[in-house]
């Protein structure tokens, strides 16, 4: 799939408005094409069974949208029926025209201007009413991209019915751009909003479409081409897209005929203890999967017990509680490979915090820091940015410790989370959850499109440790490392949950498939 951009309202707006004044396409035009977009995928859902189709429309372009829908599946042999939830009268523009139209071909559609008149059509079995038959597909037509705040008055009453009434709880649901109550700049899922089966994108995806948790409400995006050229459809440098497969298969090319270890980079793994030897060895078999040259763990002994063969170990002095100790730190500012990854299960003493703190300022090759070593910068972040080459992998908790946040704080705004690490301190981050969000100091940011939820299993975060490492140490940029190692991890988890079923994936299950995953990349390239 080829990577987006993926827009917020206002670049959305503007590029409406380019295509109507620049390139000379009537609104109207780009209205009849969003419908029609959306009546194929909803016939597509409702079938040839004959089930109900219910659109629900607002009084702005959305709802247009909805009613050249409702025309185009009337062109079909699909007969639905339209509520409109406006007065006729209040119609202005392409959305009273269509309106206009559908009442000259008799379409069927019902004005429910007010929570009195839905009421009495919710009781009604009529031509008129909502009360039978059931419908098989509801459309979401309510409200688009200009909306924001908490849903309020007639939206608010019928979104709410759509949950809670019996008749509507089996339907299908399609949203028409954004489903009614998100807002599309950001991520944030209030209580009350249409929860989608599928959303139609007109022209581009949103950021609501892909931000968790608002993306958990859209459901499967499909994205619809409109009549907007694509060089207006731009998310801008700052902006947000999705990190697909096209974005990072250049960073996994074939391996030249003549290659030795040393070429494919040397990465030095600061990672385990006592209690947490499991930590080393699944990040160590990241690394290694994800093709490293060379790779040497360093950690307490007591912490290098489960290693696969293939890594070197560099025992360091440790604690009465095997964690390392201060006195390691030298030995590993002594180190000259290409790149280190530090933090899986190294405790939290204070000496191994400082220890942590230590590695990361007196060391300059490229770092990924992750777990306890991204626990010891807790309410510091802004500290990390005097040092250069960091990629931090942080989850929503790890996230919420580095910038003195909850992790509820943290996941109502994921974007903003991830923009304000990235910036305070002056590193690649890759904030971990659905839909991964790689951030750069700039703010830049990509949504990340591989994995699910087999990716919850205890060690998946070694795991992508050891990969980052492993691309860091081939020379790849932070930025580059994160969103190719997110993507590579996620693609691992999506082999092993069809190899074993998604209940029985188990981290090193992921590192196990990281092969396969790297295989599929590279078809991509070649193709």
């Amino acid at each position: 799939m080829d990577a987006m951009d993926v827009l917020t309202a206002q670049q959305m707006r503007d590029a409406d408005r380019h295509t109507i004044e620049e390139a000379g396409v009537p609104a109207r035009v780009l209205m009849e094409n969003a419908g029609r977009a959306v009546a194929d995928v909803v016939a597509t859902e409702a079938g040839t069974s004959g089930r109900r189709i219910l659109i629900l429309c607002g009084r702005g372009g959305n709802g247009g949208d909805g009613l050249v829908a409702l025309r185009a599946l009337a062109a079909r042999g699909l007969r639905g029926t339209a509520v409109l939830l406006a007065d006729p009268e209040r119609l202005t523009g392409e959305t009273k025209a269509n309106y206009e139209t559908a009442m000259q071909l008799a379409l069927h559609v019902v004005p429910c201007p007010d929570e009195a008149t839905w009421e009495w059509a919710l009781r009604q079995t009529g031509p008129d009413g909502l009360a039978a038959p059931r419908p098989g597909v509801i459309v979401d037509a309510i409200l688009g991209t200009g909306s924001s705040g908490p849903l309020r008055g007639l939206a608010a009453r019928v979104v709410a019915d759509l949950d809670h009434v019996g008749r509507f709880r089996d339907a299908v649901r399609i949203a028409v751009d954004i489903p009614t109550g998100l807002s599309a700049d950001t991520g944030a899922a209030p209580d009350l909003c249409f929860r989608a089966d599928l959303t139609v994108a007109l022209a581009a995806p949103k950021i609501c479409h892909f931000v968790y948790p608002a993306s958990a409400s859209c459901g499967e995006i499909r994205v619809a081409e409109i009549g907007i050229p694509r060089v207006w459809l731009n998310a801008g440098t700052a902006g947000v897209r999705t990190n697909d497969e096209r974005r990072v298969a250049p960073f996994f090319p074939a391996r030249a005929p003549g290659v030795h270890k040393g070429q494919l980079g040397r990465l030095l793994l600061v990672a385990g203890s006592r209690r947490m030897p499991g930590a080393a060895a699944l990040a160590a078999q990241g690394a290694l999967s994800a093709g490293v040259g060379l790779l040497t763990v360093a950690g307490p002994a007591d912490g290098l017990t489960e290693l696969p063969p293939e890594a070197m170990r560099l025992p360091l002095p440790a604690s009465g509680d095997g964690e390392i100790s201060l006195d390691g730190v030298a030995e590993i500012a002594r180190f000259t490979g290409d790149a280190i990854a530090l933090g899986p299960g190294l405790g939290s003493r204070e000496e191994t915090r400082e220890a942590v703190r230590q590695i990361v300022l007196t060391t300059s090759l490229p770092l990924v820091l992750d777990a306890d070593g991204l626990n010891a910068w807790a309410g510091r972040a802004s500290q990390l940015a005097r040092r250069s080459g960091l990629a931090l992998t942080p989850h929503p908790g790890e996230a919420a410790r580095l910038l003195g946040l909850t992790s509820a704080e943290v996941q109502e705004d994921r974007l903003q989370t991830a923009r304000r690490l990235a910036r305070e301190a002056e590193a690649a981050v890759a904030l971990k959850g659905p839909g991964t969000l790689v951030a750069d100091p700039r703010g830049a940011v990509f949504v990340n499109r591989s994995g699910g939820p087999e990716l919850a299993a205890g060690g998946s975060g070694d795991v992508l440790t050891g990969v980052v490492g492993a691309l860091l140490a081939r020379r790849l940029a932070p930025l580059e490392a994160l969103s190719a190692g997110v993507f590579l991890h996620g693609l691992a988890g999506s082999e092993a949950r069809q190899s074993s079923g998604e209940e029985a994936v188990t981290a090193s299950g992921v590192a196990a498939h990281l092969g396969r995953a790297v295989r599929r990349l590279r078809r991509e390239v070649s193709r």
